[in-house]
Formats: C-alpha cells, structure tokens, sequence
C-alpha cells in the first residue's frame, strides 16, 4: 500500500472528507484555515484538506500555494515522503488478514456480505479474491473502488499536491501519525465497528458523487462549518466509530501542535476537513487549551 493507500488510511470515511466538482463557478473565498501563533515567533496554520481530487479540479485555489509559500514545515496526519510501498503493503495485508480458519462470513452478518458482494460484482471484482480479509480493510478498498469510478483519486489530493510541492523545494516534512499507528487504529476496531464502518461505506456509495460535489463547493468557498451537522449526522448511529477515528486522534494532535508552537518556526498543518470543524475537533481544541486561533480571510 503506496502513498495513495496512505493518503485513503488518513481519512477512512472519505465520501464525508472528500470533496471533488467539476468546473468552478465562483471564487469569493478560500478553502478555510486557521493561524494561532507563538511567544517566540512559532507559527501553526491549519489546513482542512481534501483527500480525493480529479485532475480537473486543478488548479487549486491560490490561497493554498501562499500557505504553503509561507510555512517552513508541513506537518501531515501521516509523512507521505517517509514511506517504503513495498514495506508498507507487507504490513497492512498482514495485519489486514483474519485469524487462520476464518473468513468474512464468519465476521459480518449476512446481509452486509450480501450488499458487499453486490458492490465488488459491481466493480469487476470477485468477492472470493477478499474473504481472508478484516471488514476494515474491506471498507477501504471497496471506497477507493468506487471512488475512481467517479475518476476521483487520492493522487490528485490536496495531501499528494503538498507533499510534492515540498519535494519539489526541499521543504521538511513531518506526520502527526505513523503508518502502524493508523494501521492499528482499524485493527484494533471491535467487530461491530468494523462492520458498520463497513456498512457506513456501502451505504454512501450509491450518492457519492452527487454528495462529494456539495462538498468540494463547500471546501473550496470556505463553508466547512456548514456541513458539519451533516457529516456528524452520518455518525451518530456508530458513536464509537467517531471517537476512535475523530476525537481521541484529535486530542492527540492538539498536545503535538502544542509543541510545534513552541519550536519558533512556522508549520502549515494538512489533515482532514472534519478533524477542523466537526465536533470536539482541533481548533477548539487548541482554544479551550487558551491559544488564540484565529481563522484566515
């Protein structure tokens, strides 16, 4: 699992994160961010980012460039440069398998095999070749599947835009998280989370594209707070789920910024949209810790 399969474990509800639309008819605003900065001249601005993009969704807004322009580290939930394919596709599909002896009938209930089985037959792709893997796994692969159908891509997200930006000017390059880390976050899922993460999936496949392009007109206008209720509604059925993907990793991150604040230089920071606006998320994180963030016009 390459850079692309890293960027999709950053943000594994990605039809709530991703956003993607055709040509753009208004550019009034900018994608939202949010600066608070240090006693000594440290810098954290935070940027909510798109996972999925098409390539004719570029350019991007140019507001993005004179963030990037500006800071002197980028900080992303996991660092794409640090990262072997190979190793990694060894540890994900080893951690990713089911108990010897077991299969994906024994793990997740009928009917939600049944929905699977027609989403991969969907896809030109037999279910058999999949049944030793977690339900985890399963939910990733079938929303990178169905999310190229669509021709949106991980390789053209903001993540892999940055990250080849900073490649191209020798600028540091910094995760929040390690790749076994994130692994381990869906590892250690319970099966029932497991599950409806799985469910979860299936079920936004069907409106994905309709939905994605709602929100790419939000993110790139700036809008991100107005579809926050929404995508907090998608989980209030698995409330386990948002804790274990979206607060905890939250919690963390804020004491991790906290100490970049402190370094004296300045950090443009790259992670999901609903790690900024939804609920319990970074920013107010950092507010109710008594920093001063302030949001980017």
């Amino acid at each position: 699992m390459g850079a692309k399969t890293a960027t999709r474990l950053s943000a594994p509800l990605l039809v709530c994160l991703a956003a993607v639309t055709g040509p753009w008819t208004s550019a009034a605003a900018d994608p939202a961010a949010w600066r608070l900065q240090g006693k000594n001249g440290g810098e954290v601005t935070l940027l909510g980012s798109v996972h999925v993009l098409r390539a004719a969704d570029y350019p991007l807004p140019p507001s993005v460039d004179a963030l990037f322009e500006r800071a002197q580290i980028l900080v992303m939930e996991l660092d794409l440069d640090d990262v072997d394919a190979v190793a990694q596709q060894r540890i994900i599909l080893d951690t990713a398998l089911l108990p010897q002896g077991t299969d994906l009938r024994d793990v997740i209930d009928a009917d939600v095999y049944l929905s699977l089985e027609q989403s991969t037959a969907g896809a030109g792709i037999d279910l058999a070749l999949l049944e030793r893997f977690e339900p985890w796994f399963l939910a990733i692969t079938v929303l990178d599947l169905g999310l190229r159908k669509f021709g949106f891509q991980g390789e053209h997200g903001i993540e892999q835009y940055v990250l080849r930006e900073a490649q191209r000017t020798r600028k540091e390059i910094v995760g929040l998280e390690t790749l076994e880390f994130q692994i381990g976050i869906f590892d250690a899922l319970s099966p029932s989370l497991q599950q409806a993460m799985l469910e979860q999936t299936l079920a936004e496949l069907e409106g994905a594209e309709a939905e994605m392009t709602a929100m790419a007109d939000a993110w790139r206008e700036g809008e991100l707070e107005e579809l926050a209720d929404e995508l907090l509604d998608e989980f209030d059925e698995f409330p386990g789920l948002y804790a274990t993907l979206i607060t905890e990793r939250n919690d963390a991150w804020v004491e991790t910024l906290e100490r970049k604040l402190r370094d004296g230089r300045r950090h443009l920071v790259v992670v999901g949209a609903l790690h900024l606006v939804g609920r319990d998320n970074v920013v107010e994180g950092l507010t109710a810790r008594g920093h001063e963030v302030a949001r980017i016009h």
